[in-house]
């Protein structure tokens, strides 16, 4: 799979994404009418959330889902071991990759398994989508890469 269809597929998502966000009304469309009140706060801040996003248990379920085929889950793991190498060798220092083209990398295939799940498990892709800055944290900290 090349570069430019991952990035096609990329563009999809993105665009699927947006389409059910203003289907959904979060379009960004004021109320007609302005009561005053404080919105209850319906997000959990950042520690809480970071702390709920199991990265072990986002990869049992990855494995076990039926959204995606055997051979492409094979192809996944071979992709995200080679950016996991990447990665250990830009914290050791022995590679010159900027951090920024490890980021485009790191995005490309999030958003590849992110759509291989949206229509066999989106529950599963939901789920893998809430914690992109909480892994992209994890992989780009070398103290918290450590520990993965």
């Amino acid at each position: 799979m090349g570069i430019r269809h991952l990035t096609v597929l990329a563009l999809a998502t993105l665009v699927a994404l947006t389409a059910t966000d203003v289907a959904g009304g979060n379009g960004g469309v004021p109320p007609a009418e302005d009561t005053r009140k404080k919105p209850a706060e319906t997000t959990a801040p950042a520690d809480a959330v970071a702390k709920q996003y199991d990265v072990k248990a986002l990869v049992a379920r990855l494995r076990d889902t039926s959204a995606i085929g055997f051979f492409t889950k094979l192809a996944l793991k071979n992709q995200i071991d080679d950016l996991m190498d990447r990665f250990r060798r830009f914290h050791a220092r022995e590679e010159e990759t900027p951090l920024e083209r490890l980021r485009d990398q790191f995005n490309l295939l999030f958003m590849k398994v992110i759509t291989l799940c949206q229509d066999g498990d989106p529950a599963l892709g939901q789920e893998i989508a809430k914690g992109r800055e909480i892994l992209w944290g994890k992989l780009a900290d070398p103290g918290e890469f450590a520990r993965l």
